[in-house]
């Protein structure tokens, strides 16, 4: 029987032999798949090289239940010679359960994983595993894991061998070169598997990193380590990879259609942000990197705080120069059409309130002493009604200790209570604090700034 073309919708597979089972009589055929179609017909290659067209419905329902597979993955062409089993065995992780990573929701990933959940809101999820060493993947000791999603399917995955915030070694020489002799290894292990890769690149001006490149069924594996301070591997869509790593830019008009919609009031007068995404920068002071890629992401541009921490020339225990991250992120910025514009350093609730309402976060670099924490810690734990860590707290006494550097995003104001909200990289509990306005007035500000488009 002829079909017309317009039927016709066609999957070549690779070769993949299976023994198939009539439901009616139990016969079994030993045959390759070649094509399937949309009408649910599958065209099969038997041993004596002989190949019978068929119906779905004539082979028992795990057979059928492989060809649907095969026919709602139709349109993702050939299928690499490496089995999806031998990449999971290849990297010691259940990373796939099939061909196609970017179907799969976020959270069963993660579960599969067994990395931790770090944030969810209405545009994207995260999940961020400290392994510091103790798990092995493609072999090699591996320091963190992140998983990235949209709102419901995995988007990237990134696997940090050796970063110098994490690298167990007392020495900078000694710790670089772990890194590159980590990186070298992990090439050969790759190639092995899947082949000679191609250098490429991805990111722009500081961001902008080379890589070894390997494709497998529409994922792009890049290999990447910059400078002796980090050898990561990104897995992201093979999309996006020749985007240069970008994302779909969102219209100006779009963003700000959403951001707009981010700005909550409440009834008690609070005026919040929400969906803007939580980066745990761990136990290595990354505090303005972290700050950074939650506040990029918040925008939908794509950033890791272990490459920013490096192009910033942040130091393993924290530091950073607020002008040097600045300068660095330009180009990122640039290529999405945005812009940081700098504010009047004075905290005034007034500026707090009139970017909070466009529903633009504010990047806020200060002097944090432990009084100004212990007073956030203190006043917030009143305000949700729990009992503070420290009930006598003197707060004048604790205003003049010493403190270093530190930046956190403002993201709310209430006028009424004369409060402001602030977020910091340290994981959930840091999420949302409430802090009296003349504690942000006292603190001493290097700068306050805003992204615009």
């Amino acid at each position: 029987m002829r079909y017309g073309m317009l039927l016709l919708l066609i999957c070549v597979l690779n070769s993949e032999a299976r023994v198939w089972t009539e439901k009616e009589n139990g016969r079994q055929i030993n045959a390759d798949v070649v094509k399937v179609y949309s009408r649910r017909e599958v065209v099969l290659k038997k041993e004596n090289r002989q190949t019978i067209t068929v119906p779905f419905d004539i082979f028992i329902p795990a057979d059928v239940e492989h060809l649907e597979y095969l026919l709602k993955h139709r349109n993702r062409g050939r299928l690499h010679p490496v089995h999806w089993q031998e990449m999971n065995a290849c990297f010691g992780i259940d990373l796939w359960q099939d061909e196609w990573l970017w179907d799969d929701t976020t959270s069963n990933t993660a579960h599969r994983l067994h990395i931790q959940f770090e944030s969810k809101t209405d545009f994207m999820e995260n999940y961020r595993g400290y392994m510091n060493g103790e798990t092995h993947i493609l072999s090699e000791p591996a320091y963190a894991t992140a998983l990235y999603g949209k709102e419901n399917h995995v988007d990237s995955f990134n696997i940090i061998f050796l970063n110098q915030g994490d690298a167990p070694y007392r020495y900078r020489d000694e710790a670089e070169e772990a890194i590159e002799a980590a990186a070298e290894r992990l090439e050969m292990t790759l190639r092995q598997r899947l082949g000679k890769p191609r250098r490429d690149s991805i990111g722009r001006g500081d961001l902008r990193e080379k890589v070894w490149r390997w494709d497998w069924n529409k994922h792009a594996l890049l290999l990447s380590h910059m400078e002796g301070k980090f050898v990561t591997l990104r897995i992201m869509p093979y999309e996006r990879a020749e985007r240069g790593g970008r994302n779909d830019k969102l219209g100006y008009s779009a963003l700000r259609t959403r951001v707009a919609s981010c700005v909550k009031t409440l009834p008690n007068g609070d005026v919040i942000i929400k969906n803007i995404p939580m980066i745990d920068q761990g136990a290595k002071g990354y505090c303005s990197p972290a700050t950074w890629e939650r506040y990029l992401r918040y925008f939908e541009i794509p950033a890791d705080m272990y490459l920013i921490a490096v192009v910033a020339n942040t130091s393993a225990g924290g530091g950073t120069y607020p002008h040097e991250i600045k300068k660095a992120m330009q180009p990122l910025l640039s290529t999405y059409g945005r812009d940081l514009i700098e504010l009047e350093s004075q905290i005034e609730m007034d500026e707090i309130a009139k970017q909070i309402d466009r529903g633009l976060p504010l990047m806020w670099s200060f002097t944090s002493t432990p009084g100004f924490q212990a007073i956030a810690n203190h006043h917030n734990a009143i305000r949700s009604g729990k009992e503070p860590e420290e009930p006598d707290l003197d707060i004048e006494a604790l205003e003049f200790r010493r403190g270093g550097g530190h930046i956190c995003m403002i993201i709310g104001y209430n006028r009424q209570t004369d409060e402001s909200c602030i977020t910091d990289s340290w994981g959930p509990n840091y999420n949302q604090r409430w802090v009296p306005m003349k504690h942000l007035r006292n603190a001493n500000t290097f700068s306050l700034s805003v992204l615009r488009w």
